[in-house]
């Protein structure tokens, strides 16, 4: 290689030091993968076990109360972790808590007249979009209506998007 003395740079084009170059950020990029990979999988360790205590809690009584501060969890784990375990789900933000009812239909969040509204838009249609910008529940309760309804429900930019089951009718 010819040496070519680039302007404000040590570097002299040889392939040694090329390589030296390349060899470090190549090292660089090793270790920001790995270090994201072991933060990512430390996230799904607490994850999992805030699960794994929020079911412990979820034994069978016909109402059982967690306070916020000991479920760690996002709302929409909560919900769903607790309807697979057959509890209706209702956030308490006066006493602080999460009330779960065993067997209860899961209308907790329904109260709100727009829920009616939604409801009928889920109507059997592969895909449903409402735009997130004016919609005034949240999306615990529309994960809510639109569990009841056989869709699961997930939020982008601009939409809320409510997509069937695929192995429900």
């Amino acid at each position: 290689m010819a040496d070519v003395n680039l302007a404000g740079s040590k570097f002299n084009g040889s392939t040694t030091e090329y390589f030296e170059t390349l060899g470090i950020f190549v090292a660089l990029v090793i270790v920001g993968i790995s270090v994201a990979l072991f933060v990512r999988s430390r996230i799904d360790k607490r994850r999992r076990a805030g699960i794994r205590l929020l079911v412990q809690r979820l034994d069978g009584r016909p109402l059982v109360y967690v306070p916020y501060a000991e479920c760690a969890l996002s709302v929409p784990d909560v919900l769903s972790t607790a309807q697979a375990h057959g509890y209706a789900l209702t956030p308490n933000p006066a006493a602080l808590r999460y009330e779960f009812a065993r067997g209860a239909p899961q209308t907790a969040f329904t109260g709100n007249p727009r829920a009616a509204y939604v409801a009928q838009m889920l109507d059997g249609r592969p895909l449903y979009r409402l735009i997130a910008a004016f919609e005034e529940l949240t999306l615990p309760e529309l994960m809510v209506l639109a569990h009841s309804r056989g869709y699961t429900v997930q939020r982008n930019q601009k939409y809320y998007e409510f997509m069937r089951y695929s192995g429900r009718t």
